[in-house]
């Protein structure tokens, strides 16, 4: 059995929850900037500033889940409605009432689609968090250890090559629930971009020194493979949503 055609439920919900994820980063920042104490030890050792991003990631992650679990239950309940065997018939019968205009993807499909989004959105997250909190331990170490020694600038490379390990776990992720929606639809545009998105982050990680820039009096340091993550982690999820709501009836 199919959704009507004019429901975007996947899309929909992909892109609620890119917005929740782009505001509760969006606080982050903000948090960072204002608290943020200067000195010579990088903002990761502010311990204050660590714990309002780890609240705002923990609600991030909730506002998240309640969005998968409202719509999954609501897609559980639709395909209840009709016995499981009637669902080949009633599927029959919207394909030629609807004819091209038919929902791209049946209920079915569509809600193990969302399942595995939300393994991704929710669970992965989760792990990212957790794994986050290593880093950060991993990275004052490092900072306190080299900066003992007085090599300063070997920091800022060796932090630069490790930073993109921390996002590689939740990009592997991300490309892998597009690749997952681009089977389904058999769409191989989708499979590209996410082909070009890993080929760029991979590029930024191995490629590009880390950049530090003066804003307002302060020294901001630029690692690429962190622009690049969160560009494909929102601006990459928005235009996914977009496209297919845009190219799909009924996803």
């Amino acid at each position: 059995m199919y959704f009507s055609p004019r429901k975007h439920i996947l899309s929909n919900v992909i892109l609620s929850v890119t917005v929740i994820r782009f505001i509760g980063f969006t606080v982050s920042g903000i948090v960072r900037t204002v608290i943020r104490r200067g000195g010579v030890e990088p903002d990761m050792a502010d311990d204050i500033i660590w714990r309002v991003q780890f609240v705002v990631a923990v609600l991030t992650l909730i506002a998240s889940a309640c969005v998968f679990v409202v719509q999954i239950r609501r897609i559980n309940k639709y395909i209840s409605v009709v016995p499981a065997d009637d669902r080949l018939e009633m599927a029959a019968l919207q394909e030629e009432y609807f004819g091209k205009d038919n929902s791209a993807l049946n209920a079915e499909i569509i809600r193990k689609l969302l399942e595995t989004w939300f393994v991704i959105f929710v669970g992965v997250q989760l792990m990212y968090e957790v794994f986050s909190e290593v880093y950060r331990h991993f990275a004052l170490n490092l900072y306190r250890a080299v900066a003992r020694s007085g090599g300063e600038y070997d920091y800022t490379s060796l932090y630069n090559l490790s930073h993109s390990f921390k996002y590689q776990g939740m990009l592997i992720a991300l490309l892998l629930g597009v690749i997952m929606t681009a089977i389904f639809l058999d769409d191989k545009t989708l499979k590209l971009v996410a082909i070009l998105a890993a080929s760029i982050y991979l590029l930024s990680s191995t490629g590009l020194e880390m950049v530090t820039l003066s804003v307002l009096g302060q020294d901001i340091g630029i690692v690429w493979s962190s622009v690049i993550f969160h560009l494909i982690d929102t601006l990459g999820m928005i235009g996914l949503a977009l496209y297919l709501r845009k190219r799909y009836h009924g996803v």
